[in-house]
Order: structure tokens, then C-alpha cells, then sequence
């Protein structure tokens, strides 16, 4: 069965329908759709994930004069105004409050990182 990522349109063929799949060409995470053999180009069609987890930052690149965060969904370099604009919320504030919750843990859980230390 052949199958084209929701992101990038490259066709990718599996012997079986698989619930989900990473794209070999852009690393998206894809669903496959039920009932679209055979459309287009001969695959069935995917749709993106909508968790929160697609719109957090994947990185963040400091060149020298200015911050860039690197988008989750194609890798792209963006300016903090340019990721407002797009996604809505500001990624400086986004990567402290993530970078905070992997030093104290969320209130309640067990935190790995935070099992050995006293607080």
C-alpha cells in the first residue's frame, strides 16, 4: 500500500496499512486516512497530529545577533516574531517554562531528573 504524508507529499509504500508512520523525508509523524485507496496518485492521503507536542519548539539556534527557534513541523528557522505571527504564543517563554518542568518536575509526578535531589 502506498501512502502520502500529509506534510510533504512524498509517497511512501508499506506492505500493510500501519496505524501511524514517520516520513523518511521530512521526519513528520503521519495518520493514514481510512477510505482513500487509490485516490490522487495511487495513495491514500494522511493527516498531521494536532497535539500539543506539534506546535513546541524543537530547538533554538542563537547566530550571533539574534534568537531563531527551529519549527516542529519542517525544521525551518523562524525569529521570535515570525513564531508569534505563525503559531500564537511566544517560544522564549515556551522553552523556559519546558526547560523549568525538566529541572522541578510537575507538581504530583515522579521527575526522573529530580528523584535524587532535595528540595
Amino acid at each position: 500500500m502506498k501512502f502520502r504524508c500529509a506534510n510533504c507529499e512524498t509517497v511512501v509504500e508499506f506492505p500493510s496499512r500501519p496505524k501511524k508512520f514517520i516520513c523518511p523525508e521530512c521526519g513528520a509523524p503521519n495518520t493514514p486516512t481510512s477510505g482513500t485507496e487509490g485516490t490522487g496518485a495511487g495513495a491514500c492521503d494522511c493527516i498531521l497530529p494536532t497535539g500539543f507536542e506539534w506546535r513546541e519548539p524543537a530547538g533554538v539556534i542563537f547566530d550571533g545577533a539574534t534568537y531563531l527557534f527551529k519549527s516542529p513541523d519542517d525544521g525551518k528557522e523562524l525569529t521570535r516574531d515570525q513564531w508569534i505571527q505563525i503559531y500564537g504564543y511566544d517560544p522564549q517563554k515556551r522553552l523556559e517554562y519546558m526547560r523549568k518542568l525538566g529541572k522541578e518536575g510537575v507538581p504530583g509526578f515522579k521527575n526522573l531528573s529530580t528523584l535524587g535531589k532535595k528540595k
